[in-house]
Parts: C-alpha cells; sequence; structure tokens
C-alpha cells in the first residue's frame, strides 16, 4: 500500500493528472461540436501543461531555495524536460494563428511566476487576480484552441460558441475553489483569494451559484443536457464537502479527476 501511495503522489506531483484532465475537457469540446479531434492539439495540451505545472509548483521554491533536490525531484524535472520535445515537434503541424494564440497563453503562463511588476510581483500575486487567469489560461486551451484548430474563426464565434466558453471559465473558477479553501492558510493574506476576502461559507455559495450558471449557459448551447447536469451535480457536491486541513488527495486527485470522468461519460454514454 506504500508503494501505491508513493506511485500515486508522484503521479499527481509531476502533473500528468493535471494534464489528463486539460486533454479531457479539450477532448469534451470537440465532442461536444462533433469537431474532428487533432491529436497534435492533444499532444500539444498534455505536455504543455505538464511542463507548466512544474514550472508554475517549483520554480518559486527553487527562487526561494526551499527545495531539495530528491530523486522523485529529478524525475519530474527530467520528465519536464524530456516533455518539451513533443511541444515542439507538434508546433509544426499548426496554422500561424494557432501558434499565435498559444504564444499569448504561453505569455500568460511566464508571467504568472516571473516578476514583472513593482517590488517584484508576478500575475499570482495581484489580489484577487490569481483564480481568474488560471481559468483563462484552462478555457482559452480547452476550448478556444480546439475551436482554432478547427478553424472556426473568431468572426463565427456565434452566442452559442460564447455561451459554451462562459460555461467553461465558470465550471473551472468553481472547480479552483476547493484549492482555494484548501490553501486558505498556506496563501499570502495580500493574495486576497475569495476564501480570504468572503469567508469559506460565502465562497462555497458563490462556486455554487457559478455552476448554476455554467449549467444555464449550456443548457442553451447542448441538447442532451443530463451528463452535463450529473457533473455539475457533482462538482457541487466536491465544493460543499472541500476543507481547509489534509485536502490534498481530495483536491488534487478527485476535484481534477472531474474532467477526465467528464469526458469519459461523454464519451462512452453520450
Amino acid at each position: 500500500m506504500n508503494f501505491i501511495s508513493k506511485i500515486l503522489t508522484l503521479y499527481i506531483n509531476s502533473s500528468m493528472h493535471v494534464a489528463l484532465a486539460v486533454v479531457s475537457f479539450a477532448c469534451i469540446t470537440y465532442l461536444d461540436f462533433d469537431l474532428e479531434i487533432n491529436n497534435s492539439i492533444l499532444v500539444f495540451v498534455f505536455f504543455s501543461t505538464l511542463v507548466a505545472y512544474t514550472f508554475v509548483k517549483y520554480i518559486p521554491l527553487i527562487k526561494h531555495d526551499r527545495l531539495k533536490l530528491t530523486n522523485r525531484l529529478k524525475f519530474i524535472f527530467i520528465l519536464s524536460v524530456v516533455s518539451i520535445l513533443p511541444i515542439f515537434i507538434s508546433l509544426f503541424y499548426f496554422e500561424l494563428e494557432v501558434i499565435v494564440f498559444i504564444l499569448l497563453l504561453g505569455v500568460f503562463t511566464l508571467l504568472y511566476v516571473l516578476p514583472f511588476l513593482p517590488e517584484a510581483k508576478n500575475l499570482r500575486d495581484v489580489s484577487g487576480l490569481k483564480i481568474f487567469i488560471i481559468a483563462f489560461v484552462w478555457t482559452g486551451t480547452t476550448v478556444i484552441l480546439p475551436f482554432f484548430s478547427a478553424e472556426i474563426e473568431w468572426s463565427s464565434l456565434d452566442a452559442e460558441k460564447t455561451l459554451y466558453i462562459m460555461s467553461r471559465f465558470l465550471i473551472v473558477v468553481a472547480l479552483i475553489i476547493p484549492f482555494e479553501i484548501r490553501d486558505l492558510k498556506l496563501d499570502e493574506i495580500y493574495l486576497k483569494t475569495l476564501p480570504q476576502v468572503l469567508g469559506v461559507f460565502q465562497t462555497k455559495i458563490l462556486a455554487i451559484g457559478l455552476i448554476l450558471m455554467s449549467m444555464i449557459c449550456l443548457s442553451f448551447v447542448m441538447t442532451d443536457t443530463y451528463i452535463y447536469l450529473y457533473i455539475h451535480i457533482l462538482v457541487v457536491m466536491l465544493v460543499l464537502f472541500s476543507k481547509r486541513r489534509d485536502a490534498f488527495l481530495y483536491t488534487a486527485l478527485l476535484v481534477e479527476a472531474v474532467p477526465i470522468l467528464w469526458f469519459l461519460l461523454k464519451y462512452f454514454v453520450g
């Protein structure tokens, strides 16, 4: 059991789980709009997410000299370096506008960690902005990027697709809230995360409102909504039961698995 626990922890800490979650969200977009799945996009999304999350998680620790280079971390860093190759190769299969949009998302990811504002601040340090930056990048990666790869231009983004983008943004914000509740005692007070500003109970109420709004947006887009309804009810339950202590596996494994479950239901049942 100890061996299984170590493997599971390595799987999560190496960002493979979150990378699968992001890929699953992208696949859901392709399926929802009957678009041809672009394998190069999925390869890029998986490996770029893995590299980005490793960068975001460990660069601040390296910067403050709070990181011990264990064998696990060596494996994670080697995996991230190796992942650069499929990212680079996949770029050759994209049109120019796709590459430009990827660069935009990449800039946001870099500025999320690297200081560029006065007092050596980055986007993550801007009060109240963190959760929305993450949701923006996830939405861009899992909705707008598949649209671009299917050659859907901005001018053709009708009300239906706009509502779909809004729904994805809202549900991602709701999914991040359990992480913010978990990190309530770890986050610096100046970050002004939602639980810091509103309190845990009010933040959960807000999350339920966001989930409801997401479902309403989807109801105007999708015809068979029972899978979406089940998933949104699941997210409500995960938010309600989220807590501040001993919540690493709850958030990093269960909450992060929602897009994976969503995709599996959509692919095999929907």
